[in-house]
């Protein structure tokens, strides 16, 4: 059976070449009030009792996405909704289809569209009790039904929404930590970042080096730029270093046994791994202090060795979360060779870096335990003294003009921190303050997801959107470090999954086990690279991803297929009268039969993985999803070259679903 390489339309393919960034500007309308924002396709899920955006309270709303949708090609498009609740969706200026109730009953007439841009309003009224769902769907001659993909819309020119920034960074600055709910305003479900904590120092004084300790107290943002944690006292000043030095010494007093330090001989297989695991997606590395221009957002890795003790590295890789369960780090699960040979590595690059003489004083323990508590470090740091009346509440921050005095008016002193701001960060906390503390007391998952994708710096190792993630333009900087390892670079390929359908790929409950680190059966056991554990993040991102595609977050029903639709899928897979599938896929036990180039996940886990759009889609054209893909096309405009179900693709690919849903 010969795949079909080459398709008369590639439609997909081409929108992800032509459009790098996709965003349609949202209005959402609810008793009154107006919210606008930016999203990657227009699609929704907001249950009942939910607000849309953390702007609005929960209740019926309105939503009017606005935008340019781009064509490659002059097609006939049939689209269709998906969802409950009332939907007109116009194209330059004509409307093509509506809906109202259960959506997917109807869908549009045959529309030519020519290539090029057109302007696109889709507005969706949600069911009177607040809830909503919508995704768009099109259908074309060359591929089957599908949600259009958020490739499929241009950039949108809109203003930075400064309040919806500074709300994030209200909540990433940990804020609401000092400035305690006194009055219980933030209610039972407020915005997830506010439930994150701090690391706990309990271990600092037989983890970390003293003075790295007061250098880090004295001027955080100096060691790492990307930090939240504010400066507490005033290094300019001889009283500063000394309180700095003073709060050093107090930390070390949390004495615990370390290992000894890694065999310093486990330095050139650490950097092998480090190469394999594509640490420089989100490190420079740690032989030199890096340039603006090199660091491109990653963390340095040059001070390592002066911030940890030797043995206590390690333990740090092996379980980051074990003492700051919102750490950014993830959990790579690694060895115990794994873990000792990497810090060695880290620790003899980065202790070759020239670290300037620190000018501290020495330090008091005691005198630092009574600033601990003074400054209300137990505020972020549990174990530590905790000072609830040291800060203003919640509620009188939000009655204060954040211009004239505090945290984000830059007028420092006394006992007001200094945060690591710019000025259009105090910009936008500015313009949130405005808005009143209620959209602290409004998760939505959707927002969520969209901000840890960032903040977890998923596409450093992720390509998204037609975009190549930042490890596919920084990953030649640590090649050196395998350089001797005979036949390392005629390797399978090693790219890694696109994140542009992730919430419409995947059901939750399994993006849950793999963001979680919880899952056994690796879909891709072949990549040096491994996807690493957010355990703390894992519920929230996993129903959020799903979210953002207006799917509801859950997990596959009991797997029940059709015996003869899976005996004719059974015969399609086979290398010997079908496809040849098995040549490149395993099932179950049974290995593939001659994955010469790249291997497939195996067949048996494709029940608990994958939703049955996607895999419609990716079978119709799988380099519409993923452009890099090695998997080959075997239909085109429906039709396959094998005659089972009269060569109708999509009910091969039916039958072929049937059998993977249980192979025997």
């Amino acid at each position: 059976m010969k795949p079909i390489l080459l398709a008369r339309f590639a439609l997909p393919l081409s929108l992800l070449t032509t459009a790098a960034q996709a965003e349609l500007a949202a209005t959402f309308e609810s008793g009154g009030a107006k919210d606008t924002r930016t999203d990657r396709l227009p699609a929704l899920l907001v249950n009942a009792g939910e607000a849309p955006t953390p702007f609005l309270p929960a209740g019926a709303f309105t939503t009017t996405w606005t935008g340019k949708m781009v064509l490659d090609e002059r097609l006939r498009l049939e689209f269709s909704f998906e969802g409950e609740g009332d939907a007109v969706l116009t194209v330059d200026g004509k409307e093509v289809h509506k809906e109202s109730g259960k959506f997917g009953a109807t869908a549009s007439k045959s529309t030519r569209l020519n290539k090029g841009e057109h302007d696109v309003t889709i507005t969706y009224k949600s069911k009177p009790d607040g809830s909503g769902q919508f995704r768009l769907f099109w259908k074309e001659a060359a591929f089957p039904r599908q949600s259009v993909p958020p490739t499929a819309f241009a950039k949108a020119e809109a203003p930075v929404d400064l309040a919806r920034k500074g709300r994030l960074l209200f909540a990433e600055n940990h804020c609401s930590k000092c400035h305690f709910d006194l009055d219980g305003k933030l209610g039972a479900t407020p915005m997830f970042q506010l439930q994150e904590q701090g690391p706990i120092l309990a271990q600092s004084g037989g983890r970390l080096n003293e003075e790295w300790i007061a250098r880090w107290i004295a001027d955080p943002s100096a060691l790492r730029p990307d930090t939240r944690m504010p400066a507490l006292v005033d290094a300019s000043t001889d009283e500063g270093k000394q309180q700095a030095a003073d709060l050093a010494a107090y930390l070390m007093t949390f004495k615990t046994e370390v290992p000894a330090a890694p065999d310093k001989a486990l330095a050139q297989k650490g950097g092998e791994h480090f190469h394999r695991l594509g640490c420089a997606s989100c490190h420079t590395g740690p032989q030199a202090v890096p340039s603006a221009e090199d660091a491109k957002g990653r963390v340095p890795l040059h001070n390592v060795a002066a911030k940890f003790q030797p043995g206590a590295l390690a333990g740090f890789l092996k379980n980051p979360q074990l003492l700051y369960s919102h750490i950014g780090m993830p959990n790579f699960s690694l060895s115990d060779e794994e873990a000792n040979s990497i810090a060695a590595y880290v620790l003899d690059a980065s202790s070759k870096v020239e670290q300037k003489p620190s000018g501290f004083p020495k330090g008091s323990a005691e005198k630092g335990a009574a600033l601990a508590a003074a400054l209300n470090c137990g505020s972020c740091h549990a174990g530590l003294p905790m000072n609830p009346m040291a800060a203003p509440s919640l509620a009188k921050t939000f009655e204060a003009d954040w211009t004239a005095k505090g945290c984000v008016s830059g007028k420092h002193g006394g006992k007001v921190p200094k945060l690591a701001l710019n000025d259009d960060d105090r910009a936008a906390l500015v313009a949130f303050s405005k808005k009143g503390l209620e959209p602290l007391a409004r998760h939505v998952p959707a927002e969520y997801a969209a901000a840890k994708l960032e903040s977890l710096h998923c596409t450093s190792c992720h390509g998204m959107d037609g975009k190549p993630s930042l490890l596919d333009t920084v990953h030649l900087e640590t090649k050196s470090l395998v350089e001797h390892v005979h036949g390392e670079h005629d390797k399978v390929d090693q790219s890694r999954p696109h994140l542009t359908y992730i919430g419409e790929m995947l059901y939750s409950s399994y993006l849950e086990s793999i963001i979680g680190g919880t899952l056994t059966a690796k879909p891709r056991p072949w990549l040096d690279m491994r996807m690493p554990a957010f355990p703390s993040y894992a519920p929230g991102l996993a129903s959020g991803l799903a979210a953002i595609h207006g799917v509801a977050p859950g997990k596959p029903d009991a797997a029940n297929p059709d015996k003869a639709q899976a005996d004719i899928g059974k015969k399609l897979i086979s290398t010997a009268e079908g496809f040849g599938c098995t040549t490149c896929h395993g099932v179950g036990p049974v290995k593939a039969s001659a994955a010469f180039e790249v291997e497939g996940p195996n067949f048996a886990i494709s029940h608990e993985r994958l939703r049955h759009e996607w895999y419609v889609r990716w079978l119709d054209n799988p380099t519409s999803v993923t452009p890099s893909t090695k998997m080959p096309r075997y239909s085109q405009e429906g039709k396959s070259q094998r005659p089972e179900l009269g060569g109708d693709a999509l009910k091969q690919f039916e039958a072929i679903w049937q059998y993977i849903q249980k192979p025997d």
